[in-house]
């Protein structure tokens, strides 16, 4: 049957359904190029290689920096190049509490640091460093890895960082040019260089110890001109910054256990993928077990050099040291409060179990 329509009408009808049929075609196409663009904005960073900036304060010998760098190697194999780390050792990128502050920032990428390195942001990590509470290399590394895991994970978020594991510093020992040190009456009136940290000043006060902050470069200068008696640090750094040269005697006083955390600023972190963070995360940890086994082994060596070098070393008994720390407690309860200084104190007694 023919069609009604004049030739005019069919025109005008085609002209129509041809316009809508436009119309359709580009709103769907707008569509479609919509959709791909949002997708774009929204999806996992474009992957080529993410690279930071690691910073530590460790020099080239140490056991810290020897993982941190067999870390990064296989970080890269493991991710196929995506995710490069660069170290910067010794401070390269400023001294380690200014350091801090840029990871915090994102300036910096990660640093493996000293928790001291962050109590003005985030007072409650002090509980790491209080002093004598420790019995052992392994009870440390129990209340760090297992015990105050969980807690310590948001408290170094709340200050901006994401912990992802420990390295190791090692106990601290007293050095000096004046006596050996056999017991806490030894400690009495020597001047000590201490850091700026609460928890070693205080602890070397309850001793009746006379303390000076001095700051690290100037150490040796201080100690081979007698400004100050002597110092205290782990047995690692005494070694290798050679203090060893200008004192007479090392006490394995083993007053407080110095971790190395290795942190990331959240602006880095987020910028790896799940499956990075994982590989990230399980290599930290594998490097610093490794830093870990290889500190307590060449302490053993390190204390061996020295004594060849003419320094006398002595073990005294630790709890009559523990004994004495009632005043530097209750100074860092202060700072801690009651509340954090008891948590903390359940999660320490729970690593002895």
């Amino acid at each position: 049957m023919k069609s009604l329509m004049t030739p005019r009408a069919r025109r005008r009808a085609d002209v129509g359904w041809w316009s809508k049929a436009g119309w359709a075609l580009r709103a769907g196409c707008l569509l479609l190029a919509t959709v791909a663009m949002v997708g774009i904005a929204f999806a996992p960073e474009a992957r080529g290689a993410v690279e930071f900036r690691l910073t530590h304060p460790a020099d080239l010998s140490h056991p810290v920096h020897l993982a941190a760098v067999r870390m990064v190697k296989r970080i890269e194999e493991r991710t196929k190049g995506e995710v490069k780390i660069a170290i910067f050792p010794n401070n390269a990128l400023g001294a380690p509490p200014e350091a801090a502050q840029q990871v915090r920032l994102g300036v910096i990428d990660m640093m493996l640091l000293n928790p001291a390195n962050i109590e003005s942001v985030a007072p409650t990590l002090g509980v790491i460093n209080i002093p004598y509470q420790f019995d052992s290399y392994a009870h440390a590394h129990r209340t760090l890895d297992s015990t105050a895991a969980e807690w310590l994970q948001a408290e170094f978020r709340k200050a901006g960082y994401e912990l992802i594991g420990y390295y190791e510093w090692g106990f601290r020992a007293l050095t000096n040019s004046v006596r050996p040190v056999n017991g806490p009456e030894d400690v009495k009136g020597l001047r000590i260089r201490v850091p700026p940290e609460l928890a070693i000043k205080a602890a070397f006060e309850s001793l009746g110890a006379v303390t000076a902050t001095i700051a690290y470069p100037e150490v040796y200068m201080a100690l081979a001109t007698r400004t100050v008696d002597g110092q205290d640090n782990p047995i690692g750094t005494v070694w290798a910054a050679k203090f060893y040269q200008v004192q007479k005697y090392v006490a394995l006083t083993k007053h407080i256990y110095a971790t190395i955390c290795f942190a990331a600023s959240p602006k880095a972190w987020d910028r790896l993928t799940p499956e990075q963070r994982a590989i990230v995360t399980e290599e930290g940890r594998r490097a610093g077990n490794e830093a870990r086994k290889e500190v307590q082994d060449q302490e053993r060596a390190y204390l061996a050099d020295m004594e060849k070098a003419g320094l006398k070393v002595t073990q005294p008994d630790v709890a009559r040291f523990r004994a004495l720390m009632g005043p530097a407690y209750a100074q860092l309860k202060k700072v801690l409060g009651e509340e954090v200084w008891n948590t903390w104190s359940k999660l320490v007694d729970a690593a002895r179990q």
